[in-house]
């Protein structure tokens, strides 16, 4: 059998995989195994996925063939509303991700804190009315990509703990397109650098990174202050020029409807145990209500063929995660919604 000269090394690479697969198992190598290998070895090409060593290749490999055992195997289940796939977390264990990804801190939030909260004018206390009640958005459905108010979906890196940055700017960005027409991206790496309310890569608040941008004036562009993942010494020059200011930001009332309708709003949630390898539908659970993650409520709808409500809901893994950046989440009138993400709510505002 004749190999095309360029698929030498992957063979090559494979054949060495399989070895070590043998010793580590003590087994053989079954036609499964060998397709999972070349699998994995086609998703690290994809991925630009290097390991330091054999052994850690082999460990990558081990994880990679478990997970993808469960997105196939969730996949088959055929009653969810939502599918998994294989992504750029695929070698990485549940704990693992977690470790990576949960950037939130919410301390300045309390269990009492049931009302809304502005450290400047411009809140709209009109904006969260229902209370819990079930009651039916006006209008039916929002979103604010179509209005051409929200920057597609950018990458925090797992090694920035900086879900809170991208949320805060994405509000603001969002917010800043629909009161002047105008969709600019603005800068992360300039909360991250020089937000002494947050803690950098080493996570934070959104409520506390309104709070700074407000006393700063506003945010520089992501083009003058361009996202380095690493947190460095503030640039006063760049962090000085300010393009989008706010007035301030509000809270929202825990347990209260999101009415998005005005503007996208910052959310806290769980990491809910298949959000890691989310690829469509409306994702449903399973999920708990302990706030680890950051994201930016963009919108809502409804599944045209099942009638399944769902908060359409950007995220900062990229466009290569979910639907091309974003998660369909089910919308839950009642509680703190699914993954808790009614529980810690709040927008910039602006007059």
């Amino acid at each position: 059998m004749a190999f095309p000269p360029g698929r030498w090394p992957a063979i090559t690479t494979a054949i060495s995989l399989a070895w070590a697969w043998v010793a580590a198992s003590g087994r053989g190598v079954d036609g499964g195994d060998m397709l999972m290998m070349d699998r994995f070895l086609r998703w690290q090409a994809t991925h630009n996925r290097s390991y330091p060593s054999a052994g850690e290749r082999l460990r990558r490999f081990q994880v990679y063939h478990d997970n993808v055992d469960y997105v196939d195997a969730t996949n088959r289940r055929g009653n969810l509303t939502y599918r998994l796939g294989e992504n750029q977390f695929a070698d990485l264990t549940r704990k693992e991700f977690l470790a990576k990804f949960m950037s939130y801190d919410g301390n300045d939030r309390t269990e009492d804190d049931n009302t809304v909260i502005t450290t400047a004018q411009g809140a709209d206390a009109n904006m969260w009315s229902s209370g819990g009640v079930n009651v039916s958005l006006d209008p039916a459905s929002v979103d604010w990509r179509a209005k051409g108010a929200v920057v597609p979906p950018k990458t925090q890196t797992s090694s920035c703990f900086s879900s809170w940055a991208f949320t805060a700017v994405a509000t603001i960005e969002s917010l800043h397109s629909i009161k002047t027409g105008k969709l600019v991206p603005l800068s992360e790496q300039q909360l991250v650098d020089c937000d002494q309310y947050n803690g950098g890569c080493n996570r934070g608040s959104f409520r506390r990174a309104f709070h700074w941008v407000h006393q700063n004036g506003g945010l520089s562009t992501e083009a003058e202050y361009p996202y380095k993942a690493a947190q460095g010494t503030c640039d006063t020059a760049k962090s000085d020029h300010h393009v989008a200011a706010i007035t301030g930001h509000a809270s929202v009332p825990a347990s209260n409807e999101l009415a998005i309708a005005k503007q996208p709003v910052a959310a806290a949630i769980e990491l809910g145990s298949d959000i890691q390898f989310y690829k469509s539908g409306v994702y449903s659970g399973p999920c708990g209500t302990r706030l680890q993650h950051v994201v930016t409520v963009v919108g809502y709808d409804a599944d045209e063929s099942t009638g399944e409500k769902f908060w359409i809901v950007k995220n900062s893994s990229g466009q290569t995660w979910g639907e091309r950046g974003y998660i369909s989440m089910q919308r839950r009138i009642l509680g703190p919604g699914l993954c808790g993400i009614m529980l810690d709510v709040a927008y910039p505002t602006m007059s």
